[in-house]
């Protein structure tokens, strides 16, 4: 025998056949479908869950600091990247830095003046020309009547003879080492003779000494007798390359002018004027107490007319690195970037970063075709990942779009900033910061550019 369950009419009320039939209908299943779409779509949304038609191909990124071998090159960075405010005022290097690697080969025996000539040494000669005027000492493009004389008065600073000749122009120092039966250096065989075979890049080593440099006052610290400070010699023997007074060379055939050499007494900051790869150009009539000279000689001297014995030291022959090392890559930058921009070098290259980041970046720009998806999207268009600053009424759609959609495959352009943050947000991502953006294009600063350390003639 079969009982029925009894069912309580308060806890299941009944409902009339009418009800049912009016649950049933069609047209509200069709609704409630509707609505149930709707806002399934609004969730994903909100939660920005990306359809499959924003699927886009990615490269993952790790932001891990480049660790470069220890190098000259690298070297020559760090003491650009620790000085990079002072080239935000000069540009007298951009030459040198534009040039790169440069060799030259010394052919034969040279000999140097192992110091600067002296104040002294200067004074006889100026003596010895008044009584052989008629000698062709002078340069083809010395004008008539110039004076050799220093600008210093009797050709002293602080009463050292023996200290730099200084305030000399070109043309004095060119025809003081051709009456003592030399000649000036060129500006290759001077880095030969300052940097070594070794490519040292101070005369002394690779690391900054700033003993020599032991006045507050630049006079007095170009005023030392030669050889006061044997550290910064060459270890061959040359002294005073680095410091007392910049000196004059032969015009450089590369880079055209008269090439002032080395550092001196007064340029800061020292650690950079200091490199001997670095020079800068001047007229020929140009003097400065903070610029003298020392002679070349292709034979070893004798005498001069003006009974000085020579103290020399030989550079013996072969090929020699005389540019900027091959592998750095900071002075390329600051010769090609704009002074304003400088900050951009140092962003590349000092990689302060905590740990290990990670990120996923498109890996091609946006196309027409894909921002035209994102156009299309209602979404989009009530302002749903519009930047909580956006301008009101702002139109995401740039102003020559139907030319652009002639090629889809293209990137989007003349796209604006508030237009680029709605697109990442739509697409589940952001912008990235300049910072990021900076590191991922140079490798994490192994690289001046996207693709390498050498301009590409794609883009020419």
């Amino acid at each position: 025998q079969h009982h029925r369950p009894v069912v309580s009419e308060r806890s299941h009320p009944q409902v009339s056949q009418t009800q049912m039939n009016s649950l049933l209908r069609p047209s509200s299943l069709k609704s409630l479908s509707i609505l149930s779409l709707l806002v399934l779509c609004v969730i994903a949304a909100v939660i920005k869950i990306a359809p499959w038609f924003r699927n886009y191909s990615t490269v993952e990124i790790r932001l891990q600091p480049f660790e470069a071998e220890d190098s000259q090159g690298t070297r020559l960075d760090r003491v650009l990247l620790d000085s990079l405010a002072h080239f935000s005022r000069t540009r007298s290097f951009d030459p040198v830095f534009a040039g790169g690697p440069r060799a030259t080969t010394v052919k034969q025996d040279l000999w140097l003046d192992r110091c600067e000539v002296r104040q002294g040494d200067f004074q006889k000669f100026l003596s010895w020309r008044t009584f052989h005027p008629n000698i062709a000492i002078s340069a083809a493009t010395e004008p008539p009547g110039w004076q050799y004389a220093s600008s210093s008065k009797d050709h002293k600073i602080s009463g050292r003879l023996d200290a730099p000749a200084n305030s000399i122009s070109w043309f004095g120092a060119y025809a003081y080492c051709r009456a003592a039966g030399g000649r000036l250096p060129t500006a290759d065989e001077w880095i030969a003779a300052a940097a070594g075979k070794e490519q040292r890049l101070y005369p002394w080593g690779n690391s900054f000494k700033p003993d020599a440099w032991p006045y507050l006052d630049p006079l007095l610290n170009a005023a030392q007798k030669c050889g006061l400070h044997p550290a910064t010699d060459t270890p061959e023997g040359l002294s005073d390359m680095g410091n007392n007074v910049s000196e004059w060379a032969l015009p450089d055939p590369a880079f055209r002018g008269y090439a002032v050499m080395g550092g001196n007494a007064f340029s800061v900051p020292r650690q950079v004027h200091s490199l001997v790869m670095l020079y800068r150009h001047g007229r020929a009539s140009f003097r400065s107490p903070y610029v003298g000279f020392r002679c070349a000689y292709d034979a070893r001297p004798g005498a001069t007319p003006w009974r000085v014995s020579p103290n020399t030291v030989r550079v013996p022959p072969g090929q020699y690195s005389v540019g900027i090392p091959p592998n750095a890559r900071v002075p390329g930058l600051i010769a090609a970037i704009p002074r304003e921009r400088l900050d951009l070098v140092d962003r590349i290259f000092r990689q302060d970063r905590q740990g290990e980041d990670r990120l996923y970046v498109l890996s091609t720009e946006v196309t027409r075709q894909q921002y035209d998806i994102f156009l299309r999207d209602l979404f989009v268009q009530s302002g749903l990942y519009a930047e909580e600053n956006q301008p009101k009424d702002h139109d995401y759609k740039p102003d020559d779009w139907p030319k652009q959609m002639q090629n889809p495959e293209l990137p989007v352009v003349n796209v604006d900033w508030w237009s680029a943050y709605a697109f990442a947000a739509w697409a589940g991502g952001r912008l990235p910061t300049e910072e990021e953006w900076v590191s991922i294009a140079s490798g994490q600063g192994q690289n001046i550019y996207p693709w390498g350390n050498v301009p590409s003639a794609t883009f020419r």
